[in-house]
């Protein structure tokens, strides 16, 4: 196959998580895309036209890598966390991540962290950080401060849910908004503090005028999308893992210490800004995505 130009003369086939963002940002810039479903039953038909399948999420696009390379097509598998840790955790997933990962002909990891880990495993990867695609808009911070807190049902202790509700008994005055889970009324039932409000599965974009700073204390992370959304808002991150420009704290009463400096300043996290607009911008995504993704037929 000829060397081509630029990633617009590509047909990419998507799979995985967040790939019908991905699929609507490159849309809309004019790429040529394709949406394939998570199955464990690939059908050749639906990739006969494509050039390269990026598949999000080891777990949920592995089947594809197989039937991809089997019609010759390029894969890019892109790691963004979960997964990574799933690939070790029995034998069954080693031997899986062992055997299907030769079907994958370039790796992206979404932080340095989970880099890290793949190297542990044997797998070489670039890291690129989640694109989002968003401006940067000037939303007041609130009056009163309001920390925002996701976490999927089910999966608590992997989003610290236990130690944020610990921190909260801690600043009562401070107002804890719940996002991400489904079913609000059992939580806001076991959790009956005045300040913890459970809002479910909802658009962020509805609640930043009274968010002032993210806390995630999780078990394990990549690099949430959220965190970079936040950056764009003027919103502060404090998280237990040191990624770019969050507030780096391990303890709760070292996140008790931050949230109540920031209940005094009240004032916008204009270095997260700067951040977001430096690395985060979505053409800095697209420059670097269509340098991997070309590299594929240089080799």
């Amino acid at each position: 196959m000829p060397i081509q130009k630029t990633l617009k003369d590509l047909k990419l086939s998507l799979v995985g998580a967040h790939s019908e963002s991905l699929n609507q940002a490159l849309e809309k810039r004019g790429y040529s895309t394709n949406l394939l479903p998570t199955t464990h039953f690939p059908k050749k038909k639906q990739i006969k036209d494509s050039d390269i399948i990026i598949g999000t999420y080891f777990q949920s696009a592995w089947p594809w890598f197989v039937i991809g390379k089997l019609c010759r097509k390029k894969t890019i598998c892109h790691w963004v966390g979960s997964d990574s840790v799933l690939s070790v955790q029995n034998w069954k997933r080693k031997l899986q991540t062992k055997i299907f990962t030769k079907f994958v002909d370039s790796h992206i990891s979404v932080s340095t962290r989970i880099k890290e880990e793949l190297d542990k495993i044997g797998i070489e990867s670039t890291v690129l950080f989640h694109g989002s695609d968003i401006e940067t808009e000037e939303i007041s911070m609130p009056e009163k401060l309001g920390v925002l807190v996701y976490f999927i049902e089910g999966r608590e202790k992997l989003y610290g849910v236990d130690r944020v509700i610990e921190i909260s008994k801690e600043v009562q005055d401070v107002d804890f908004y719940f996002v991400g889970h489904f079913d609000s009324t059992n939580y806001k039932e076991k959790y009956n503090q005045s300040n913890l409000h459970f809002l479910g599965y909802i658009n962020i974009s509805e609640i930043w005028s009274k968010i002032s700073v993210i806390v995630r204390m999780t078990e394990h992370d990549g690099f949430p999308k959220i965190i970079v959304e936040a950056y764009s808002k003027g919103r502060y991150v404090i998280h237990n893992y040191p990624l770019p420009g969050v507030i780096l704290c391990k303890s709760n009463k070292e996140v008790v210490s931050e949230l109540k400096k920031l209940q005094i300043s009240k004032t916008a996290n204009k270095k997260g800004i700067e951040l977001f607009n430096e690395q985060f911008r979505y053409d800095k995504f697209l420059e670097k995505l269509e340098q991997i993704c070309l590299s594929l037929f240089n080799k």
